[in-house]
């Protein structure tokens, strides 16, 4: 008997097509619409290498929606697993710069977190990543000491803890393999277990009818697979197994390749474990893949093809872009330096002067996913707001804000703080003096919509609220922005840890992730209007979208994020694209307002108290998020030319 909910006419549909309506008791449309969102973060930090990966992700991305929709129904939260995170690459003379973690792990782990975190911005429950080492499976056939293994793993986890990436999680040994383990495990255990584990894991998972030779030929992901395995184990084992007169190179490529194909073989059964152990998990992968099981991901936030931070070093550049190489590449490269933290190199960075003050020593450190941070060296721990360069801070943030200046003392007094900024430029008053104290004042807006509010505020820049009459030939006036240069803050109370973050999205990052079908230089073409009854009801019309910036001559985004009543208690500001149809303007809008708030762009500044922050108006767009109204936060703002 038919189900009543097919009708004849639904079954007929239109021509060539078979239409099956859904009915609220099968699917509810609007968890589909919430899982599709969550699917849509985690694809983009899709790796998109070309070739024929990624030639079947249609088919992937169904199955992942299928696991994000039960999770989504059942209001918990969406749980990830990505086998990766080994250990350094063995050769750590050509490779890597050491054995433990460096500045490449810290930021594929804040890339990862940043990744559940923007599950989170569309989904209240949030996402987890549990990050499931295949270290222990592979060392031996490289190598690499078991207690290398633990070391990495252990120096990794305390990484995650360090830096308060509060949404990755790690496996251990008896999450995989049924095998009795010590509850707390340390260097020694693990060790001794090592083995076991392994020779577990075979017997457990592996397939005794699992002929690599026949897979590498037939199965495409295994393929792909294997030719990664080819391509790293080239310099990974080059100083393990060096080139000579009694050991040819064809020799070491037959050896490399039966390594391979054993790493296939243990990666099989692991793969197998994995997917009985954490089968209701979405499957991230760090290998190339055709889609259709696993999505493959960069685990680093770099332009260059090497996207894992064991097999690579991490370069920074002076705007705040990543690359990653061989270390021999930068250390050949007279262009870069390297940085040590913690007695240990670290990463390597472009050369500037701007990074080095006269006025006292100092340790400038890269913020994912923009923006430096600038400390008092060890030993330098009494300079203070006075012993800053206010020159090269103005220099740095011109080309990759914002600067935080965290650990110089002084900050908090208002003389003093009115004084430095005249180093920075030229001051710009507000309406009723130099200094706005930034912090909830409830209805008290002064003219400024919900800048002195408890709520959250719209991606702007500063330039609605001061603008200039300007006079065409036919003797008509109309306004223009006259925004100022930068942005000077000061914390004057610590903020909660949790709230009260204060956003900034710059263009670099902006431009970097823009759709195929709105790059930048469509965008240099066009023009916005804005209107609101707040700033002395500002009205602006043909505002140019993109403007090159004065110093730098690189392209910047103007603009201001739309801000309806749905969104405010205040007033709502109106941003429409000229000459484009409102269905066009909203989807240029919607494109670059996903992009200001997307965690690959957007960095987010928890303020302590006494922190400095300089923001370029210009190269850089900014925000608030919402705190608890009444909260103990308070910030010192100057404008300066």
């Amino acid at each position: 008997m038919m189900d009543p909910l097919v009708t004849e006419s639904a079954l007929r549909g239109t021509p060539g097509h078979v239409t099956l309506p859904f009915s609220s008791r099968v699917v509810d449309h609007n968890l589909i619409e919430l899982s599709t969102k969550i699917i849509e973060v985690i694809y983009r930090y899709q790796n998109k290498r070309g070739g024929t990966e990624g030639l079947q992700s249609d088919i992937g991305l169904l199955s992942g929606l299928t696991q994000v929709y039960t999770h989504v129904k059942s209001n918990r939260a969406i749980k990830m697993a990505l086998p990766a995170f080994p250990f350094k690459s063995p050769n750590t003379k050509i490779k890597v710069l050491g054995r433990l973690p460096d500045k490449a792990e810290e930021f594929a782990l804040a890339h990862l977190n940043g990744l559940c975190a923007a599950i989170k911005d569309v989904y209240e429950p949030g996402a987890e990543l549990t990050i499931i080492s295949d270290g222990i499976v592979y060392n031996d056939l490289l190598s690499v000491p078991d207690s290398d293994v633990w070391a990495y793993g252990e120096a990794l986890r305390e990484l995650a803890k360090t830096k308060g990436f509060e949404y990755i999680r790690f496996s251990r040994l008896g999450d995989l393999v049924p095998m009795s383990v010590p509850q707390s495990l340390d260097e020694v255990s693990y060790v001794a277990n090592a083995t076991n584990f392994r020779v577990g894991l075979m017997n457990n998972f592996s397939s005794k009818d699992w002929n690599v030779s026949d897979r590498i030929a037939e199965d495409e992901d295994v393929c792909l697979t294997y030719r990664g395995y080819l391509k790293f184990l080239f310099t990974d084992l080059a100083e393990t197994y060096p080139v000579s007169d009694s050991f040819s190179k064809s020799k070491f490529k037959k050896g490399t390749e039966s390594i391979a194909k054993q790493m296939l073989v243990r990666g099989q059964a692991f793969a197998r474990a994995v997917r009985e152990k954490f089968g209701g998990h979405v499957r991230l992968s760090i290998h190339p893949s055709t889609g259709q099981n696993k999505v493959s991901v960069s685990t680093l936030p770099t332009d260059s093809s090497y996207t894992t931070p064991w097999h690579c070093t991490l370069g920074i550049r002076l705007d705040g872009t990543v690359t990653s190489n061989l270390s021999q590449t930068f250390r050949d490269d007279p262009k870069w330096e390297l940085v040590y933290e913690d007695g240990r190199p670290s990463y390597f960075r472009e050369k500037s002067d701007l990074y080095n003050w006269s006025t006292g020593a100092i340790n400038v450190t890269p913020v994912y996913p923009s923006g430096v941070m600038i400390q008092p060296a060890e030993g330098h721990n009494t300079l203070s707001m006075q012993n800053i360069d206010a020159q090269k801070v103005r220099a740095l943030s011109e080309l990759n804000s914002p600067v935080l200046l965290r650990g110089f003392s002084g900050s908090r007094d208002r003389e003093r703080y009115l004084a430095k900024a005249s180093e920075f430029g030229t001051p710009l008053p507000w309406k009723f003096g130099i200094l706005l104290e930034v912090k909830d004042r409830g209805a008290d807006t002064r003219g400024l919509n919900n800048v002195l509010s408890a709520e959250w505020m719209p991606f702007h820049f500063d330039g609605l609220f001061k603008t200039m009459d300007m006079t065409r030939e036919d003797g008509t006036t109309y306004k223009l922005p006259n925004p100022p240069r930068f942005q000077l803050f000061t914390s004057v109370t610590p903020s909660p840890s949790d709230t009260g973050f204060t956003l900034f999205s710059t263009s670099t990052f902006v431009f970097k992730h823009l759709p195929d079908h709105l790059p930048v230089e469509t965008l240099k073409t066009l023009t916005w209007s804005v209107s609101t009854s707040s700033f002395d009801s500002t009205k602006l019309h043909g505002l140019p979208l993109v403007q090159d910036h004065p110093v730098t001559g690189k392209p910047c985004l103007r603009y201001h994020e739309p801000w309806p009543t749905s969104k405010t208690n205040f007033e709502a500001t109106d941003i429409t694209i000229d000459g484009l149809s409102p269905e066009a303007s909203a989807d240029v809008c919607k494109v670059l307002d996903n992009l200001l708030h997307d965690r690959r762009v957007v960095y987010y500044h928890s303020w302590q108290k006494g922190d400095i922050l300089v923001s370029d108006n210009i190269l850089t767009m900014h925000t608030r998020s919402d705190f608890k109204g009444g909260a103990d936060r308070e910030l010192w703002r100057i404008h300066f030319d």
